[in-house]
Parts: C-alpha cells; sequence; structure tokens
C-alpha cells in the first residue's frame, strides 16, 4: 500500500518527468519507470525508500537510474528488481548511501556483465533535481551510475 510520501512524491516526480510508463511494487518499495518515446533512454526511480532510509547526514533518500537505451519487459523487470536490492541495502542500518559514494550491488547490475560497484552522485544535469521538496523535508535524489571501468 502507497505511503503518503510515496504518493506525494508520485506526483512531484510526474511534473518532473511525466507520468511513469508504469509502477511496479517490490519488498516494500514501489518503482517508477519513464520509457523515452523515442527509445534512447528508460529512467527508473524509487518510491518510498525515504521512507525508512537516510543518508550520511540524516536525510532521507531515493534512487534514480537512468539507462541509455530502451529495454524490453524483461529488462525493465530485472533493473527494477536491481534498484529494490540497492533499496534492501540502502535501509541497512549500517548503510553508507550518499552522494558521492561508491556502493556495492552484491548480486551485479544489469546489463553490465560482472560489474557490482555504483557511484551514487547528485544530478548528472541541471535540467534533473538533486532533491525532491516534500511535505516533511527535502529528499535527497541519489542517481545510480554503474562503475564499468577496470
Amino acid at each position: 500500500m502507497p505511503t503518503p510520501r510515496m504518493r506525494r512524491l508520485f506526483f512531484r516526480l510526474a511534473e518532473q518527468w511525466g507520468r511513469p510508463t508504469r509502477l511496479a511494487a517490490l519488498d516494500n518499495l514501489h518503482i517508477a519507470v519513464w520509457e523515452d518515446p523515442d527509445g534512447a533512454a528508460t529512467a527508473f526511480n524509487t518510491l518510498g525508500l525515504s521512507d525508512a532510509a537516510r543518508a550520511a547526514a540524516g536525510s532521507p533518500i531515493e534512487l534514480h537510474w537512468l539507462v541509455k537505451r530502451q529495454l524490453d519487459l524483461a529488462e525493465q523487470a530485472a533493473a527494477a528488481s536491481f534498484l529494490s536490492q540497492m533499496g534492501a541495502a540502502a535501509r541497512a542500518p549500517e548503510a553508507r548511501f550518499d552522494w558521492r559514494g561508491r556502493v556495492c550491488a552484491p548480486e551485479g547490475i544489469p546489463g553490465f556483465a560482472r560489474r557490482f560497484d555504483v557511484w551514487l552522485h547528485p544530478a548528472l544535469t541541471e535540467a534533473d533535481p538533486d532533491t525532491l521538496e516534500d511535505a516533511d523535508g527535502p529528499i535527497k535524489l541519489l542517481y545510480v551510475v554503474p562503475l564499468t571501468g577496470v
């Protein structure tokens, strides 16, 4: 069941990027999916992580991942599952999820064979938000960037 914050975030993100193409509900977390009409990208954003996960300084967080290609439904399901796993890791008491932080994706990153590390970054463009304003205070948006170098 969506929490009040999840609902507010859904509408805030819909204002930012338009209505999502679809939603997935996994492990007490919702994942919104946006498909670029031109097929150039697929974006994913958690909804509800901020109800339980905090950055190092105590700010609630949500995760955003942009894949720069069109994904079929099976690939979207794998990406949503990946973000759900990242969300579970972010809720752990010892988690260190914050901007400019490197974290491990224990089950790997879909579409990136044998890659397990991601970089959490503030917005990568001026058009995208670093934080989402909410009635309960700002929520940090952590952009997930797979580390693909050696």
